[in-house]
């Protein structure tokens, strides 16, 4: 395949897989609204009528979740996560796309291993149909399924940053950060 091709290829997987976290970003905007409608009515009737929506707290606490796991792969995807260039900045150019690499790899490394420690974690809870118990009881292992599928977004997007290191495609951070300040 010529390196054109590996390009194009390239641009079409991330765009495809890029959709695919828009729309979780999307959900979790959604959940973000939901959750805020929640707390301003049990804000409301606790004022007005000293009758909280019982199980707020319960829910805001799943809902958070969710919004940060379903996140997280998208933050990545646009390149939303923080740009620390100091030391790479004054690297040799080969050097630099070296070191971006190795922190693409070593992302993809972490996220993949806290992927299978979440499913772990997840399938027990299912196993052993966890619940919530506080204002209100429901199941908790739908969410913490949520934190598995967020993080093996994040590491299929550090894997998908890392190919499109190789390729050429993933802009420079030092690029990026001099884009910020002008």
């Amino acid at each position: 395949m010529t390196d054109d091709r590996a390009v194009s290829a390239y641009g079409r997987v991330r765009s495809a897989y890029g959709w695919a976290l828009l729309v979780a970003g999307s959900f979790a905007g959604i959940v973000t609204f939901l959750m805020m409608l929640l707390v301003v009515a049990n804000v409301l009737l606790r004022s007005i009528a000293d009758a909280p929506i019982d199980g707020t707290l319960e829910l805001t606490q799943s809902a958070l979740v969710i919004l940060i796991f379903l996140s997280l792969a998208l933050t990545q995807y646009e390149g939303g996560h923080i740009h620390v260039v100091i030391l790479t900045q004054r690297l040799p150019a080969r050097l630099r796309t070296a070191v971006r690499f190795l922190a693409m790899v070593l992302g993809l490394v972490f996220f993949a291993w806290a992927t299978k420690g979440a499913f772990d974690f997840a399938l027990r809870s299912y196993t052993i149909n966890e619940q919530e118990w506080g204002a209100i009881r429901f199941p908790i292992w739908p969410v913490k399924f949520v934190v598995f599928v967020g993080l093996l977004a994040l590491a299929i997007q550090f894997l998908i940053d890392a190919v499109g290191v190789l390729v050429g495609e993933l802009p420079d951070d030092e690029d990026a950060v001099k884009e910020e300040h002008l």
